[in-house]
Parts: C-alpha cells; structure tokens; sequence
C-alpha cells in the first residue's frame, strides 16, 4: 500500500488498497486463510471485510498488534474500535471502510462469516503465500 495513500483515518483513501494492505500484513505472521470479502454496494457499515485464522490465542493477540501497529505507522490509519483481541476465539478490529475478523480455526468453521456473503466477489490477492491456504488440522487450533 502507498504510505501516503492514508495519512490520518479522516483522509480520503483507496478502500481496497487498505483492504489488500491489512491481508498482506496478516501474512507477516501467519494468518491462514486470509479472505477478503468486497461488500461495496452490498452493506451500509464497510466496503470490505478480511477474515483470517490465528492457531493460537498469542498469535491472535499478535497479529492484532501487529497489523494496528503497521497501519498507524505506515498510513496513519487507527481502529475505530476493536473487540475480543485477547479471547483467544474471534477478535474484531473496525477500521471503518475495512474490518477484520481474526478467528482460531473453530469459531471461524461455526460462525462461517464467508458463506454469510456467498455471492460477495472475493479480492484476489496478489502474491500470497501459497503455505498459508489450504485445509488445516482444525485439532491443532485447540488450546
């Protein structure tokens, strides 16, 4: 993403660029299955949703962390609010025109955000780490 597409949340921003921006940064520590789900148009209350899988609740904390610090230092961009960060089961970080959803491998099975909005177009993410994608084990997300 362009640092300087985001300087402050206020600022105007390409939506889908912050979108791609926070999938690759879940990459950086191993956030599986990253999906990124283009609602423009289809919901009132953002333009996108990202879905990821911690494999464990120190890696769901982390990546909270670290994907928050990323933003606000690369673009200026802070969470309006966040949620769950330290359950261990399913962390909600709104940034507006982008949430992100941080699951452990159950709870993203039960709730199935994806099949939520099916007919949704799906971002194709560009460069992804191929050894991140794929059926895990849902017994080695057990904590």
């Amino acid at each position: 993403m362009d640092p300087k597409a985001a300087s402050t949340p206020n600022q105007e921003f390409d939506t889908e660029e912050l979108a791609r921006f926070i999938a690759e940064l879940t990459w950086d520590l191993k956030g599986l299955n990253t999906v990124v789900v283009d609602l423009r148009g289809r919901v009132s209350y953002t333009d996108f949703v990202i879905v990821t899988t911690a494999s464990s609740d120190r890696q769901m904390s982390a990546l909270a962390r670290h994907i928050e610090g990323k933003l606000k230092e690369e673009t200026g961009v802070v969470p309006y609010g966040r949620e769950g960060v330290d359950s261990g089961k399913w962390a909600l970080i709104d940034f507006g025109d982008a949430i992100l959803h941080i699951f452990n491998g159950p709870t993203r099975e039960d709730y199935d955000l994806e099949r939520m909005w099916v007919d949704a177009p799906r971002l194709d993410l560009e460069d992804k780490p191929e050894a991140l994608y794929g059926r895990f084990d849902l017994d080695e997300f057990e904590n």
